[in-house]
């Protein structure tokens, strides 16, 4: 199942829409030590500002999503500000995906607030991480700020690298019951919900407000390959968005992982167009309101 030998393709523009910046001291110290246990580099990889603007413009990415994560229970913050400041510096260029803790007090008026002040486009939430069930009350709150305040909700709805992770929180089928009743918000999953591909796509089919990103798959050669021939079959390629996961990955690395699952010697292939619609194809306002 390797790709067919060949010249390594040009990438056009594209957009990313799952990139995160932060500093090593908002990380905490599950992050940085299980980054460096995992992949040998504290919390994942360097990623402020400046290394931000630096590989993002190397690996030629025409707009980008800026991503926060909050995770109390693991010391990690990176305060909705911090976003804030590089998306004033990139107007027209950059999107911004603040977070909130649903499990700390006052999260539902903080991200009013960050909203408001900020001009934050979505927040981010990880039931496995932060640790709540995605139907509870606090977390409705949330969800319920975004609805008011037209943002889009984000969720880590995935597996989990932290020991002390909760599974059982991460299944994506979970977030039938917030599709259904936010149905003018839209709901992006991060990393194709992977390894339950097979329900993220059986949400995206019964609820025309879900989509998801492909972040930290194509380097998963198996799991995307079987995740995108689910999706063909569903019929939910065009709500499939690119994202790299930088710094854990470079957005040009990603993109050429994505596009060489269209090489692969496989009975049932992945059409090229597939690949390059989920790259080249996807503006933010097929997901950021107006």
């Amino acid at each position: 199942m390797s790709p067919v030998p060949g010249p390594e393709r040009p990438l056009r523009p594209f957009v990313d829409w799952h990139t995160h910046v932060f500093k090593p001291e908002h990380c905490g110290p599950v992050w940085t030590n299980r980054g460096t246990e995992l992949v040998g580099r504290p919390a994942f990889g360097e990623a402020d500002l400046a290394e931000h603007s630096r590989v993002m413009e190397e690996a030629g990415v025409e707009q980008f999503a800026l991503i926060g994560l909050q995770v109390a229970r693991m010391g990690m913050f990176v305060p909705n500000d911090y976003l804030g400041a590089y998306l004033e510096q990139n107007k027209g260029r950059a999107i911004a995906v603040g977070s909130v803790d649903p499990t700390q007090p006052g999260a539902a008026q903080a991200l009013r607030q960050a909203v408001r002040e900020l001009g934050l486009h979505g927040v981010k939430l990880s039931p496995p991480y932060q640790g709540f069930h995605p139907h509870a009350e606090e977390a409705y709150e949330v969800y319920r700020v975004a609805a008011e305040e037209g943002i889009f909700l984000m969720f880590h709805q995935a597996s989990v690298f932290a020991p002390d992770g909760f599974l059982e929180y991460a299944y994506p089928s979970m977030l039938d019951k917030v599709a259904r009743e936010f149905r003018d918000t839209n709901i992006l999953l991060a990393h194709f919900g992977k390894p339950w591909m097979n329900e993220t796509v059986e949400l995206m089919m019964k609820n025309r407000n879900v989509f998801a990103d492909v972040s930290t798959m194509p380097v998963k050669t198996w799991q995307m390959y079987n995740g995108l021939r689910l999706a063909i079959e569903g019929h939910v390629t065009d709500r499939l968005v690119f994202g790299s996961d930088f710094p854990s990955f470079r957005p040009d690395e990603a993109a050429r992982d994505l596009l060489a699952i269209a090489d692969l010697d496989m009975p049932l292939p992945i059409p090229r167009e597939v690949v390059e619609g989920i790259l080249h194809d996807r503006p933010f306002d097929l997901i950021v309101p107006s």
